[in-house]
């Protein structure tokens, strides 16, 4: 393939909306890998080696984590190499399993960093100076950003001396309730240590305003879910496709792209000048051997999953990371132990992705008749062969349980759907979700969606079979943010909640007491990589849990040009098993 020329085209889009960015030097030539140090974690010391205590956390933030989150006692491996690594000032491109607790690290080592100079702003109405915005974190959806602000607003509550929460994080997206210039009064007022968004609603305000906030001077920029939010070629066997995937990303960069670029082009632009100055200020002084990153916002980029072509763009072809080998750090988790000689290219294997001890995988195929069975050739309960044969069980007709409705003062009164449309869920996988959450969930479960699919229509018809079920919203107490730090992981509870959410939604929130991940049909066509973000929502800190995967048998489905065809949902789940290393094992409760 030809070298990459995202960032030719990205300029020519870029210019469409009047934003400014810098130029691709490796458009022209051979790509060249800014490669750095690779630090691989392995092992755990003693907890005494590994402490918050070393790292160099700030004194306030480190007795405000001992009282926040008591039983957070010592780093993961991971969370120690990373928070080492941004403290000392180095950009880092992270990769490790769900729930080690990076985006939770990221938070600390933020909170420990020094802010910047006060400036004077240019901004009307804004006389005295005002501190910048020392860090940037990018999200792919709401429902992190604030779990971000709840993990910061916890260790703020116990922090002393204590500013004010919004001077300390704040958050910004896209809220139809407001105009931007409403969400950004407070932001340009009292800018944030730390501010945390999606790249399309800070997007917004740059092709409004470039110069709407300070991102000239950030230090840090931190991407959390970075496959996700930007997207690359894929090594794949069709060359046509590639390259008609290659155009698509050529007219559509995606808002992730646009926006580092911008930062990164007005830093350059910035740095330009105060060189210029000092120059001037010093003809025959140091100016000209300043470093060629001085000034450069340190970049920290983290997944559970990282393709290598997305390492490939990251490393060689977006100018973003430093040039300096000594100032970048690859850091990546350990090998998994079932085989520790498999090499770490091995992309697809869940092993190198989803954490926890114990995860089972379990697929159920729902037919037309309302017959609930484990997908063929699912490996007994408890074993890892399939020479063992399982025990003979009822019929799924005779082990589904008796639902009971809600009381109907909960049952729907604050659930606004479209009654008058037909519903878009088969009513027997619903049932068959509604069976397996009655039966195997002690406390707290997540059921997810298709990206399209509509989740108060789900939760109406959930609720109409008995189930505790809410809309995922961290905002509010029993739709989530009540389950974002419980303590008692383990406890049952006497009604269990089941929360509703879109694949799209769900990336990277952490929710301990959650045990159970519900799917519903195949996600994203299969793709591995969203069936392991999915999964990986269990198991956070190395504890067990289930994935269901509920899908109908072999049906005919309509295609857009009007053809019809047959779809084979249990297949589909197979083949991405297989790709992702896995097996799926029976759920016990169905035949």
């Amino acid at each position: 393939m030809p070298p990459f020329s995202f960032f030719v085209q990205a300029a020519t889009h870029a210019r469409a909306h009047g934003v400014r960015l810098r130029a691709c030097r490796h458009a022209t030539r051979v790509r060249c890998f800014h490669k750095g140090p690779r630090d691989t974690v392995t092992s755990h010391p003693h907890p005494d080696e590994f402490s918050f205590q070393r790292l160099g956390l700030r004194p306030s933030v480190l007795t405000a984590l001992r009282l926040a989150f008591p039983s957070v006692k010592h780093p993961t491996p991971i969370q120690h190499r990373f928070i080492d690594a941004v403290l000392d000032g180095k950009d880092v491109l992270l990769k490790d399993k769900t729930g080690t607790g990076k985006s939770f690290a990221a938070v600390l080592a933020l909170l420990s960093q020094r802010r910047g100079h006060p400036y004077n702003s240019t901004l009307p109405g804004l006389t005295a100076p005002v501190l910048p915005i020392t860090s940037l974190v990018l999200v792919p959806h709401r429902d992190l950003a604030y779990q971000y602000l709840h993990w910061i607003e916890r260790i703020h509550h116990h922090m002393t001396p204590q500013d004010p929460l919004p001077s300390l994080a704040q958050v910004f997206l896209r809220d139809s309730a407001k105009s931007l210039q409403d969400q950004l009064d407070p932001i340009q007022r009292t800018p944030p240590h730390i501010l945390i968004g999606t790249p399309q609603a800070l997007l917004d305000v740059v092709e409004l305003d470039p110069q709407a906030l300070p991102f000239d001077r950030l230090s840090t920029i931190v991407v959390d879910e970075v496959d996700y939010l930007i997207e690359t070629v894929p090594v794949l066997a069709d060359k046509y496709l590639m390259a008609k995937i290659e155009r698509r990303i050529h007219r559509h960069p995606g808002p992730t792209r646009i926006l580092l670029n911008h930062i990164y082009s007005t830093t350059s632009a910035r740095r330009k000048d105060t060189w210029q100055m000092y120059r001037a200020q010093n003809p025959s002084g140091q100016a000209h051997r300043r470093e060629p990153n001085d000034g450069k916002p340190q970049l920290v980029m983290m997944s559970a999953t990282l393709r290598n072509h997305l390492r490939r763009f990251l490393l060689a072809d977006s100018g973003w990371f430093t040039k300096a080998t000594s100032k970048l750090v690859r850091i990546t988790g350990e090998v998994s132990p079932h085989d520790p000689k498999r090499k770490q290219f091995e992309e697809d294997a869940a092993d190198d992705a989803v954490g926890g001890t114990d995860i089972q995988h379990h697929v159920v195929v729902v037919s037309d008749n309302g017959n609930i069975t484990n997908i063929e050739d699912a490996l007994p309960t408890g074993s890892s062969t399939e020479s063992e044969e399982p025990k003979e069980q009822e019929s799924s007709d005779v082990n589904r349980p008796e639902l009971h409705p809600l009381p109907a003062s909960s049952q729907t009164p604050d659930v606004e759907v479209d009654l008058d449309t037909p519903s878009p869920f088969n009513p027997n996988a619903l049932e068959a979700v509604a069976a397996g959450f009655a039966l195997d969930v002690p406390s707290v479960a997540l059921l997810v969606l298709p990206s399209d699919a509509p989740v108060q229509r789900a939760v109406y018809e959930l609720r109409l079979l008995g189930v505790n079920a809410h809309a995922l919203d961290v905002l509010k107490d029993e739709n989530g943010r009540v389950h974002l730090m419980r303590q008692d992981l383990d406890a049952p509870a006497d009604n269990p909640t089941l929360l509703v959410a879109t694949l799209a939604s769900v990336r990277g929130l952490d929710l301990p007491e959650l045990s159970h991940v519900f799917v519903l049909g195949v996600l994203d066509r299969g793709a591995v990589d969203s069936y392991l973000h999915v999964a990986g929502r269990v198991g956070r800190f190395g504890r067990s849990g289930k994935v269901i995967s509920v899908v109908a048998a072999r049906h005919k489905v309509q295609l857009d040009n009007g053809k019809s065809t047959m779809r084979d949902e249990a297949q589909m789940m197979r083949t991405l098993l297989k790709k992702a290393g896995l097996r799926a094992t029976k759920f016990e409760h169905f035949q």
